[in-house]
């Protein structure tokens, strides 16, 4: 039996099991690892890609940071400046002469002659005061004049036969010669008493009415008797801004419109300039003179003078885009890089939703709308739309 195991196996028949026992659980083993190895590399490979998505999504969460970070802005380039150059200032029409008519004595009104809106011609009556004072110290002038004459002339034929001496003779001269002088003293005074209008024109108050008592001189308004003005020709004055003041030409036209009418402009001229700057107020003050055709125009006019001034150029920007601080005016401007410079600008005359730019700038630059307050110079910044300004 033994011999016939040798001769089939080579091996007992126990020792085979063994064997095949043992390639079983190699074939196991080496399945086991395989399986194990396997699972290793993919569960290595899993965690390298959620590492790989998670750096990827912490980079573009760090640009979009870096992207954020930077400001968007609006720009705009500025624009030369296609407003008409005028300048309107508001001012009051006066008439051409105008004047306030004081008594030149005291008195009583006896009766007045014209009222508020009727012509005089010059030297008309306007009113008549009584004056009993005047009147009383002229009677008792007038009877020392008479008295001193009669003495004078008897002391000269007195001197004539030479029966009083020269010096009593000069004595009564004298007198004589005074007591005529108050006497034509007095009766000016008396005059007085008559008001007359000193100029062609229309009466624009009065202040009395009869029986008024008046004192002499312009002690106050409440004196005046009455106001008369000349209104075929009206002018007024206007206070132009030093910045201005060179371009204002004596002779150059003026356009004076009402300022709460829809009546058409009326042209004037500049008749004088005060020939200097009011350094209180840093204006220089223009006369403009303007007819008056039919009186349509009325003194005391609350009106608007537009002059017409040679242009200068320049440029406009949106009034947003000004910024107001302890350096002054000032524009955010982007330069090619993306950076913010501030700029520095002389600003002109103000047309709402423009603003003249008078120095600063040269039309190329990039103007940053609606600036923040806390921007400063060298932040980036990132351009999202451009357009023109002005």
């Amino acid at each position: 039996m033994t011999e016939q195991r040798h001769a089939s196996q080579g091996v007992p028949a126990f020792h085979q099991n063994t064997v095949a026992s043992l390639n079983g659980r190699d074939k196991v083993a080496r399945r086991a690892r395989t399986v194990t190895i396997i699972i290793l590399l993919l569960l290595l490979a899993g965690l390298a890609r959620t590492l790989l998505a998670r750096q990827a999504a912490a980079d573009t969460l760090a640009q979009a940071a870096s992207q954020s970070a930077i400001q968007q802005v609006r720009v705009v380039t500025p624009q030369p400046n296609r407003h008409d150059d005028k300048l309107t200032l508001p001012s009051t029409l006066q008439g051409l002469t105008e004047a306030q008519i004081y008594a030149r004595t005291s008195g009583y009104v006896k009766q007045w002659f014209k009222d508020i809106g009727q012509p005089v011609r010059k030297g008309e009556l306007l009113a008549v005061l009584d004056i009993p004072d005047i009147n009383k110290q002229v009677d008792e002038a007038a009877a020392n004049h008479e008295l001193a004459r009669t003495a004078f002339e008897r002391w000269s034929r007195l001197r004539a036969q030479d029966a009083v001496s020269q010096q009593e003779y000069e004595e009564k001269s004298a007198a004589y010669q005074q007591t005529a002088a108050v006497l034509k003293r007095l009766r000016d005074q008396q005059d007085f008493g008559k008001v007359l209008a000193p100029f062609d024109g229309i009466v624009t108050k009065r202040n009395v009415d009869n029986g008024s008592l008046i004192n002499a001189g312009n002690g106050g308004s409440a004196q005046a008797l009455f106001a008369i003005a000349q209104v075929d020709q009206l002018h007024l004055y206007a206070y132009v801004p030093q910045d201005r003041a060179s371009q204002i030409r004596v002779g150059d036209t003026v356009e004076v419109k009402p300022s709460d009418s829809g009546e058409a402009a009326v042209k004037g001229r500049i008749a004088r300039t005060a020939g200097a700057i009011d350094p209180a107020t840093r204006t220089l003050q223009v006369e403009i003179v303007l007819p008056n055709t039919g009186h349509k125009l009325l003194p005391g006019l609350y009106v608007e003078a537009r002059f017409n001034l040679p242009g200068k150029p320049s440029l406009t920007l949106p009034a947003n885009t000004l910024l107001f601080g302890p350096a002054g005016s000032q524009v955010a401007t982007v330069d090619a890089k993306g950076r913010v410079k501030l700029q520095k600008v002389a600003l002109g005359t103000d047309y709402g939703k423009e603003v003249e730019i008078k120095s600063g700038l040269t039309g190329k630059e990039h103007v940053i709308i609606n600036p923040a307050d806390a921007i400063s110079d060298g932040q980036p910044v990132n351009i999202v739309a451009s357009g023109k300004g002005g």
